[in-house]
């Protein structure tokens, strides 16, 4: 009998031809019409089984796997086997200030946890609850309102300012021991509250440290981005009976949607005739639940975590994986920095909407790694900082072939760069390669003969007014040493490593430069015969590109900060490790010349 040829396309009609031409090498059907006969509707049959199959297959033996699988409820099973919990929704948190108006003896005013106000977004409204109780205070006196009736007081206005609100409404849910999943899929496990037969049980991740008596329960993913809530089996903490009743307490809500309120009214405290709530930071941090995608990276690496922070990568994956609005984050050892801070992990994060990270967000990072670091070291978080660059292009183009005018590429070649910073930048530990960039410029028309790229980094310093100070810091490479200025060459065609911005001293408007022998000093901003202002203000390292400024008194500066633009030796630009490298629209210079001019 002969053999059926290996089957290795899934395709229904490549399906059936494999079939006919089986068919014809038997001897029997070696003549026979197979398009006209009753045997065509049976190779259809055949083909449509084996079709359905091959599909079956593939898809099932496809979601046994983490890297191959589609659905989340598959991805949700293999997340339980590596012990990760995908990160539920997040509420947006806002901070504002309660101005309270209220008639009592005391100076104190309790704001209760879960006390509820309203923002508004667009056209939508949202509700907004504080996670524990605060209280406001004043500091006027409190008077009777009629010396003859004791107890009435004049109104007064208590204030608390940092108060932190969260989106979302609470939700109670009564559950038993049978069957503890959860009933709704909006939830902020952050918020979750549990109560068995009243008293309060502890959220915990790991089983360290528990004994059979802890009150605790643990959290544990389910289909349909629910979660259930587990115990301990008198084992790893107490195991409820059957009879006790548990109560679950928590938040559900909008996601990212309520980002961005920055107006919000209350309709009112129990004892309070006025309340008037300012908002003073915008709500941020709203976000989906975690991504397939991002489970499929992210529950792996925490198997080999194990919510503990020993290497610099854990610390990474531990916070990426908590906190989805951090967009970009550096951790190295304390031992790096200049000087050295031994015992010590610095962090450097930045969040999505933002520069750098908020106050508030940074104690939230701090709290959240507090019991996942050895006793011995300490996270230090510091805000972003950013490394940008100066970028000069000078492109030629054939205007014979193409329609386009010299401004049209222009603007094409401008949105070319600041699309490469977007996409291969705006990032700690990351390279401005100028043959990457030149690539991308020389694609953005046909016409583009060549282009050329000088790339300068600029570190910023906003300095405080009038007061003495010492900044220093470092572009971490080398730069290009001029020769040493002296008086009788002056400055004219003079080409310093660094330069900045104009900035005013003691009333004298000037500009900061380097002067070839190590030292920084201040030059009159004057265009035509520029002079030197201090001699000496600071030092420089043309090997490691460090930065020294010395009492340094800034009357007033030019635009938003000082720009400390550097020329450094190697034409690809690095940054260093503690800041983010970006090319913005405003530091970029395009230069365009037709080729027949």
């Amino acid at each position: 009998m002969a053999n059926i040829s290996p089957v290795t396309n899934l395709d229904f009609f490549e399906t059936k031809a494999a079939l006919k031409t089986f068919l014809s090498n038997q001897t029997r059907f070696a003549d026979y019409d197979f398009e006209g006969s009753n045997m065509n509707v049976l190779l259809d049959l055949l083909s449509y089984n084996t079709f359905y199959n091959n599909y079956y297959y593939n898809m099932a033996i496809s979601e046994m796997f983490l890297d191959s699988a589609q659905e989340r409820n598959s991805m949700i099973s293999h997340a339980k086997e590596l012990n990760y919990l995908p990160r539920s929704r997040r509420s947006a948190k806002a901070i504002v200030t309660f101005n309270i108006t209220a008639s009592q003896a005391g100076n104190f005013f309790i704001i209760p946890k879960d006390t509820k106000i309203s923002g508004k977004c667009g056209n939508t409204t949202f509700s907004f609850l504080t996670e524990k109780a605060y209280t406001a205070v004043t500091a006027q006196v409190a008077t009777l309102a009629n010396a003859n009736v004791p107890g009435v007081y004049l109104p007064r206005t208590f204030t608390v300012a940092a108060v932190d609100v969260f989106q979302g409404r609470l939700i109670t849910e009564t559950l038993d021991i049978t069957d503890t999943v959860l009933s709704n899929n909006m939830i902020d496990t952050r918020s979750l509250y549990v109560e068995v037969n009243g008293v309060e049980y502890v959220y915990k991740t790991d089983i360290f440290g528990i004994t059979a008596t802890d009150k605790v329960f643990y959290l544990q993913p389910e289909e349909d981005e629910k979660y259930s809530i587990q115990f301990g089996q008198d084992k790893f903490g107490v195991q409820p009976e059957s009879s006790d009743v548990i109560t679950a307490k928590y938040r559900i809500n909008s996601a990212e949607e309520a980002n961005g309120v920055t107006s919000m009214t209350s309709s009112g405290i129990a004892g309070a005739s006025n309340v008037s709530v300012t908002v003073t930071s915008p709500s941020v941090g709203g976000s989906s639940a975690e991504t397939n995608e991002s489970i499929r990276t992210f529950a792996p690496k925490a198997l080999q975590v194990q919510e503990r922070a020993v290497t610099t990568r854990d610390y990474e994956i531990l916070l990426r994986s908590r906190f989805p609005n951090i967009e970009a984050i550096s951790v190295y050892g304390g031992d790096e920095v200049d000087p050295p801070q031994f015992g010590k992990v610095i962090i450097s994060v930045d969040v999505t909407g933002g520069e750098g990270a908020a106050d508030f967000e940074i104690a939230s990072f701090t709290d959240y790694l507090k019991d996942k670091t050895p006793l011995t070291i300490e996270p230090v978080f510091v805000p972003a900082k950013f490394l940008f660059i100066d970028t000069v292009v000078d492109v030629v183009f054939d205007p014979n072939i193409t329609t386009k005018s010299a401004s049209q590429i222009r603007s094409e070649v401008k949105s070319a760069v600041t699309g490469y910073s977007t996409s291969s930048l705006a990032d700690f530990n990351k390279t401005l390669r100028q043959s990457r960039l030149s690539a991308t410029l020389d694609s953005v028309d046909g016409s583009i003969i060549s282009s050329s790229i000088f790339a300068s980094p600029i570190i910023q310093v906003v300095p405080i007014l009038n007061t003495i100070q010492n900044p220093a810091f470092s572009y971490e490479t080398s730069l290009v040493k001029p020769y040493a200025y002296d008086a009788i060459t002056g400055l004219s065609g003079f080409t310093p490593a660094i330069r900045t911005t104009k900035l005013t001293i003691e009333g004298t408007v000037c500009r900061l430069q380097d002067d070839g022998a190590g030292k920084m000093m201040a030059v009159t901003a004057s265009s035509t015969s520029p002079s030197v202002f201090k001699r000496s203000i600071g030092t420089i390292n043309y090997i490691t590109g460090a930065i020294k400024l010395s009492n340094l008194i800034v009357d007033s500066f030019e635009g938003n900060a000082i720009k400390f633009i550097a020329n450094s030796v190697a034409k690809d630009v690095k940054a260093p490790k503690d800041r983010i490298i970006t090319i913005r629209d405003e530091d970029i210079t395009v230069n365009v010349t037709s080729l027949t001019e």
